[in-house]
């Protein structure tokens, strides 16, 4: 079981969903999910699949998602390098570069909005 938590809050804010419609959507409890979201529940596969079946996406896509994370992002960069590691940064930085600047866990956000072209990043400046 891996911990998406950050994923799924960043998922839930580009989709505005309150924590109560999450937990509907993957047929859990609002408390299971709360605790999901805040890191305290590994999340299995099967509920990874559930969130990329209700969103449209491929299961890839939200594991890239999840690595593009800043919180992620932080760890590559510190970490040893290799050409996983490089491939990666190189992603972050396109995705990034694509988005506004200051927007938190723009890399991820860039994938998942890449994934489903009719959503765009909302600013402050642009809501």
């Amino acid at each position: 079981m891996l911990e998406f938590g950050a994923l799924l809050r960043v998922y839930r804010a580009l989709r505005h969903l309150s924590q109560e419609e999450m937990a509907e959507l993957l047929f859990v409890s609002q408390p299971v999910y709360s605790r999901m979201e805040a890191g305290k529940k590994a999340i299995s596969m099967r509920i990874l699949q559930r969130v990329a079946d209700r969103a449209g996406y491929r299961i890839e896509t939200l594991v890239l998602a999840h690595l593009l994370l800043d919180e992620n992002l932080e760890a590559i960069e510190n970490g040893p390098r290799d050409g996983a590691a490089e491939a990666l940064l190189a992603i972050a930085a396109e995705y990034r570069r694509r988005c506004p600047p200051g927007i938190k866990d723009s890399a991820a956000l860039g994938v998942l909005i890449g994934a489903t072209p009719h959503l765009k990043v909302i600013t402050d400046d642009s809501a």
